[in-house]
C-alpha cells in the first residue's frame, strides 16, 4: 500500500487532447472544444467526491490513457498491440488531465513536481488517474 496515495481514480470514457482554444471574431470569445470540456467536467466531478479540499503539497500524478482498438484490426495486429504509438500526443492527454484537477486536486498545476503517463490499448476507453503526495 502507498502511503502516499491520496485518490485512485476511474474516468471511463475516450481520454481527450487539449486542443487550441478557438476564437470567435464576431463575438469576440474564446472556447473550446465540447468533447474537451465534457472530459475536463467529468474528471472534476469524480475527484471532487474523492478530495474535499485542494491540496497544498507537491503532486505526484500517474495517469494512464486507455484506448480501444480498432476494429478493423486483423487479430494477430491485436494480439501484438499494447502501446498507442499514435496521435493524439501524451502531452496533450497530460493537460487535460492538469487542467481538471486544477483547484479541484490541487490548488494549481505548478504543484504538480513529477508525472507518470502512458498511453495503451485496452477493452474500453478510460484513465486511471492516481494523485500521490510527492
Amino acid at each position: 500500500m502507498d502511503d502516499n496515495l491520496i485518490a485512485r481514480i476511474w474516468v471511463e470514457g475516450k481520454p481527450f487532447p487539449a486542443p487550441r482554444p478557438r476564437f470567435d471574431s464576431i463575438r469576440k470569445i474564446a472556447y473550446n472544444n465540447k468533447d474537451y470540456t465534457n472530459i475536463k467536467k467529468k474528471i472534476g466531478l469524480i475527484t471532487k467526491s474523492r478530495i474535499k479540499q485542494p491540496l497544498e503539497c507537491p503532486i505526484f500524478l500517474k495517469l494512464d490513457f486507455f484506448y480501444e482498438m480498432p476494429k478493423s484490426w486483423t487479430k494477430k495486429k491485436k494480439e501484438n498491440a499494447k502501446w498507442k504509438e499514435s496521435r493524439p500526443d501524451i502531452d496533450n492527454l497530460q493537460k487535460t488531465v492538469f487542467d481538471a484537477l486544477n483547484g479541484i486536486a490541487y490548488k494549481d498545476d505548478s504543484q504538480i513536481v513529477m508525472v507518470q503517463a502512458r498511453k495503451q490499448y485496452a477493452d474500453k476507453f478510460g484513465i486511471i488517474i492516481e494523485i500521490h503526495k510527492a
